[in-house]
């Protein structure tokens, strides 16, 4: 039996899945764009690090951007028309278990350096970045490379329900098993590689793509607001309605936040539970997705 029968037998059987190795070309094509659709471009970026706080020192140590182009008014993903990928040395020992968990050593990034023109040039006329956690990848980003400061961003982890496909977790890992695809390597760029089949998916009744949906969020306005002198008594209503607490700093009052799409209805909640002088920002796309002690800092400087 060759194995291509032997696979139809098995996938023709409710108790077993197959599940295929992603296989991406560096110029992959996912679909044919239609004559005269406005095009866009996008760039999938993944990174490897040697912690998790770029505040306290940790260093991207593998980098992957991919280039695509995308349809403006459908959300589909067309194709990959341009890659980068490198890895950089951190300058000091990666740690064990970063090494472990990506493969990487000392040895395979000695030396090496991300070249700052090659960024310019595989982000040449990209109007949105994607990341699977854009709060994690952007201060990395922004902290090896201003220029992703002015970037646009979004997230397939936090814009996207991937419960619509019947999964009940967002990790990339497991998302690739929902649509029948591995990868092996803990890397840059097999996560770029699957975050962009993933993104291509259509939604289960057809009418959209999972890209379609992160674009739309991308496109919204939201709002950050900061429930200034919030009653003590009264956190608990905050907190079960999502509010989340900020530690201040030298400059920034502690208070409760939250950033949601409906100002008006918001503001009325806290005045029922006594906040008479909430703080409030719009957020859109270029500034989502940054450290939350900048975006405090920006609204108390008003």
């Amino acid at each position: 039996m060759d194995i291509n029968t032997a696979l139809n037998i098995i996938k023709n059987n409710p108790d077993y899945r197959v599940l295929t190795r992603l296989k991406i070309e560096n110029l992959h094509q996912f679909e044919i764009a239609p004559t005269g659709e406005p095009l866009g471009r996008l760039a999938v970026i993944d990174t490897e690090t040697t912690g998790l706080k770029v505040d306290d020192g940790d260093r991207i140590i593998d980098l992957s951007i991919a280039t695509c182009e995308y349809g403006k008014n459908s959300g589909h993903l067309y194709r990959v028309i341009n890659r980068y990928d490198s890895l950089e040395d951190p300058e000091f020992p990666i740690p064990p278990e970063v090494t472990k968990l990506t493969g990487i050593t000392d040895e395979m990034v000695k030396n090496k350096r991300i070249e700052e023109s090659k960024i310019d040039e595989v982000l040449d006329g990209v109007n949105l970045i994607i990341c699977h956690n854009a709060s994690f990848d952007r201060g990395f980003l922004e902290a090896r490379y201003p220029l992703f400061t002015q970037m646009h961003f979004g997230c397939s982890l936090n814009e996207i329900s991937w419960d619509i496909w019947a999964t009940k977790s967002s990790k990339l890992d497991y998302l690739g098993f929902r649509f029948n695809l591995f990868h092996d390597a803990h890397r840059a760029k097999a996560d770029v590689d699957m975050l962009m089949m993933l993104l291509s998916q259509p939604t289960p009744d057809q009418s959209a793509t999972a890209l379609s949906i992160l674009i739309a969020s991308a496109r919204k306005k939201i709002w950050h607001i900061q429930a200034i002198d919030l009653p003590f008594d009264n956190k608990h209503l905050a907190k079960a309605r999502g509010y989340k607490w900020f530690e201040g700093s030298e400059t920034v009052k502690k208070s409760w936040y939250i950033q949601v799409e409906d100002l008006d209805t918001e503001l009325e909640f806290l005045k029922e539970v006594g906040c008479k002088h909430p703080m409030f920002t719009p957020i859109t796309a270029k500034e989502r997705y940054k450290p939350l002690k900048e975006i405090m800092q920006r609204l108390n400087r008003k």
